[in-house]
Order: structure tokens, then C-alpha cells, then sequence
């Protein structure tokens, strides 16, 4: 009988210890529940993360409607413009380059369409994506921007191995990727620039990820690129727009910073890399129409008076012999001025707007070019004579459309 009792006692002292530990564990979690829990569903509200991001495609490529923005999982970009290529028909019309490229929007062309912007930082990257996609996904014609700093040795070594190996792998669903965001999102909400409010209202047709939900910026349903607000500050210049006055791109191209690295000469090995591009495209019978995207023409001209980026000097010519007796086709739009535009048209000091980028096609056609087949000189004039602003051809649809 004292055994039973003394084994009683014992169990009796161990649950009473457990519910303590179990209480002290609540109670140590609470905090953490309490600061840790609205970032997280913040998160996962907004899709920024802990969200599958391949329903959500697969939705604004059906609807034609929607806008995805991340804030800070832009590593998200390069799988999304892979699995938009493979996870709809074949798009007559691809183009591919760039940050550069992602003004090029469905509304230019009368064919069908896809943008596939963003995904490439060096010139071997081409070939690597386009290897990935499936025959039956191949488009007949390929709009790439060759960046110039492409050709520049020491922009291709800084850059390393390009963004190969990112593009099929979706990387939306990583658990460990969103929790390392919980600082963040705490910081940003407490300076206030996180609007708690926007995720309280109508969740019809909501964007997706952070950048869409707080600045109406992101990618459309075609692959293009939405600046949102970033070009409501620069019509109104708002001195807290990005590159404001190309205050930052200039100071890069004094320092030789970044993407305006010095350089004399163009890089051989990235030369002979567009050939061999072009080369397989031809194999599969895919036209190349390529340019090289235009600076703003005070960043254009600070890089001349350096006397210490004459590669980009040299650049046309060299390129121009990649292409030349060749079906393919190279225009160079080097500058604003050189797509018939001005600085007012440019994002900033290396992107150029919308209503320049339709210029550039503009030009494109008239000198000829076999773009014809899929878009249409005088419907892109028309569009361009009711143009919104200098940046804006096509009206958007409400926010978040």
C-alpha cells in the first residue's frame, strides 16, 4: 500500500511540474506571439511569403488581372518569368534581357506576348534560359536588351556566374526565407511604412507581395513592370524619388561603381557569347531583334566626358559585326536622344519609360525591322499622340489591376 501511495505522490508532483513547465513555456512564448504573430500574418496576408506563388501566376495569366510586387523576396523574379514562359501557350513575342526590357507590354503588340524581363544579368545568361525551355514553348521572335555593361570585364567578373540555376526552382514556399523577414517587416512597420490600413480593405483582385500591396509596383499579367507610385514621384519631382535628378547614377558613373564600372574596350568572350546565341536561335528559328537599352542622356554624356567608359563608345560597332550577315537585327539606342526621346521620359538614369519604349519600336519599324509581322506603326503613333504623361502610354486599371 505505501508503494501504490508513494507512486501516487510521485505522479501527483510530476503533472504539477508539468503544467508549470507547460505554463513557463506560455509564458515566455506570449511575448513572442505578441510581436512575432501580425508580421507574420502580414507576410503571408500580403504573399510575400509563406505563399505558393505558382497559383497566383497561373491566375493573373488566366484573368489577366493582378500585380506582383515583393518588397524584399525579389529572389522570387527570376522563377516567376521562367514558370510564366512555360506554364502558358507558346508567346509569339518574348523578350528577355534585363530590368531593362520590362517596359515592353502586350498592349505594343499584336501578336501574343510574354516578358520575360528581369532574369538576365550577364550575356552567357541568355543561352542558359533559353536551353531551359521546351521546344514547344520557343517563340518566334526574341526582343533582348543587351545591357552594356555586359560587355564590360569587370562587370562580368564582379557578377559571377549570372542568375543561372535560379530560374526553375521556386523559391516561394521556403519557410526559413520568410521567417528571416520578421525584422524587417517589424522595422518598417514601427517607422511607418508599412500601411496596416491597405490590408484591411476590399481583398478583391488584391496584388500580391508587399511592393504591389504598398506601391502599386510589380509585375503585370503580361511580365511587364508596373513603377507605381515611384512614377507618380518623379512626374511630381519628389526629391524622394529613387535617382532623383540621376543624383545616384552619376555619382556611380564618377566612381566607377557598380553597373558603370570602367572600362576601355568590349569583353571578347561576351561578344563571341551573342554569337553563339544567335547561332542556336537560328536553329530554332527564332528571329533576334536586339538593342542596346538607352541612359539617360546626362548619364550618357557624364560617362563620355569620363574618358573612362570607351567601351560603351565602341560598343555598337562591335556588336554591330556580331550581327552582321546575319537574319538577326541590332539596333543601338544608346541614349534617351537616341530613341527620339528626353531625359523627362526616363524612370531614371537607365531606364527608359514607357512612352520611350514605344518610341524605340517606333523607330524599329521604320527602319524596317521584322517586328512588323507582330506590331503596328501607326496604332503605336496613335497610342503614343493620347500618351498620359511623358512616362505613361496606357492607362492603368484600378489599383492593384
Amino acid at each position: 500500500m505505501n508503494d501504490g501511495s508513494n507512486q501516487q505522490g510521485t505522479e501527483a508532483v510530476n503533472s504539477r511540474e508539468l503544467r508549470g513547465f507547460l505554463k513557463r513555456c506560455c509564458l515566455f512564448a506570449l511575448p513572442l506571439l505578441i510581436i512575432g504573430g501580425p508580421p507574420l500574418a502580414l507576410l503571408a496576408l500580403s504573399g510575400e511569403a509563406f505563399r505558393d506563388i505558382d497559383p497566383v501566376l497561373d491566375s493573373t495569366i488566366r484573368t489577366g488581372r493582378g500585380l506582383i510586387g515583393f518588397a524584399w523576396n525579389e529572389q522570387n523574379y527570376p522563377y516567376l518569368k521562367y514558370a510564366g514562359v512555360v506554364r502558358q501557350p507558346r508567346r509569339e513575342v518574348l523578350a528577355l534581357g534585363s530590368s531593362r526590357v520590362l517596359m515592353f507590354r502586350q498592349e505594343m503588340f499584336r501578336s501574343s506576348f510574354w516578358n520575360a524581363g528581369y532574369t538576365i544579368q550577364t550575356a552567357d545568361d541568355f543561352r542558359k534560359f533559353l536551353r531551359l525551355i521546351p521546344d514547344d514553348r520557343q517563340p518566334r521572335l526574341l526582343l533582348v536588351a543587351l545591357d552594356q555593361w555586359m560587355f564590360n570585364s569587370d562587370w562580368i567578373a564582379a557578377a559571377g556566374q549570372g542568375s543561372s540555376g535560379s530560374w526553375n526552382r521556386n523559391p516561394s514556399v521556403n519557410l526559413q526565407q520568410g521567417l528571416r523577414l520578421l525584422p524587417d517587416v517589424i522595422g518598417d512597420t514601427l517607422r511607418g511604412r508599412i500601411s496596416l490600413g491597405k490590408f484591411l480593405s476590399d481583398r478583391s483582385d488584391a496584388p500580391f507581395g508587399l511592393n504591389a500591396w504598398q506601391n502599386r509596383k510589380g509585375f503585370r499579367p503580361d511580365g511587364s513592370f508596373e513603377y507605381g507610385r515611384q512614377v507618380e514621384q518623379r512626374l511630381s519631382g519628389d526629391p524622394k524619388c529613387p535617382d532623383f535628378k540621376f543624383t545616384s547614377s552619376l555619382r556611380r558613373v564618377r566612381e566607377g561603381r557598380e553597373r558603370f564600372r570602367y572600362g576601355d574596350v568590349p569583353d571578347e568572350a561576351a561578344l563571341r557569347e551573342v554569337g553563339q546565341l544567335l547561332q542556336e536561335c537560328e536553329q530554332r528559328e527564332t528571329t533576334v531583334i536586339a538593342f542596346l537599352p538607352p541612359f539617360a542622356d546626362a548619364v550618357s554624356e557624364a560617362m563620355r566626358e569620363s574618358l573612362r567608359h570607351d567601351y560603351v563608345r565602341r560598343l555598337p560597332e562591335a556588336v554591330g559585326k556580331v550581327f552582321a550577315e546575319t537574319g538577326h537585327e541590332l539596333h543601338d539606342f544608346s541614349s534617351m536622344s537616341a530613341c527620339g526621346s528626353a531625359d523627362e521620359e526616363a524612370i531614371d538614369g537607365f531606364h527608359a519609360g514607357e512612352t520611350a519604349t514605344v518610341r524605340m519600336l517606333i523607330r524599329m519599324l521604320e527602319a524596317g525591322s521584322q517586328l512588323g509581322e507582330h506590331c503596328d506603326a501607326a496604332e503605336l503613333r496613335a497610342a503614343l499622340g493620347g500618351a498620359v504623361s511623358a512616362l505613361r502610354v496606357y492607362r492603368e486599371g484600378p489599383p492593384g489591376i
